[in-house]
């Protein structure tokens, strides 16, 4: 059992009442009953996502700023995974990147 943690800062507006309720909550043990366990298929999963962000590389790529405000606004924040994708496509159709040289 874990133990809860909570740190007031010099910004933490609290009243008597509330801190004197945070102070008994101090040692008591947390309640895991209402959390369902991990399946071994959930871990499986896990682990394969750290295996795929190792399998990338930082690369460093110079575009036009019209270019990069496309991309931004027509699809939003992870738009530079979207492009990752899209790269990731296009190594899969040579006479769509012949078409572009």
């Amino acid at each position: 059992m874990g133990t809860v943690h909570f740190t007031l800062t010099e910004n933490t507006q609290l009243s008597e009442e509330a801190l004197a309720r945070l102070a008994a909550l101090k040692d008591r043990p947390i309640d895991y009953s209402d959390i369902p366990e991990i399946t071994d298929e959930e871990i499986r999963v896990i682990r394969s996502m750290g295996r795929d962000l190792r399998k990338r590389q930082m690369f460093s790529l110079r575009l036009q700023n019209s270019t990069i405000g496309w991309w931004k606004q027509n699809v939003g924040e992870g738009y530079t995974g979207v492009m990752a994708k899209v790269l990731e496509e296009a190594t899969k159709n040579p006479d769509w990147i012949k078409k572009c040289l």
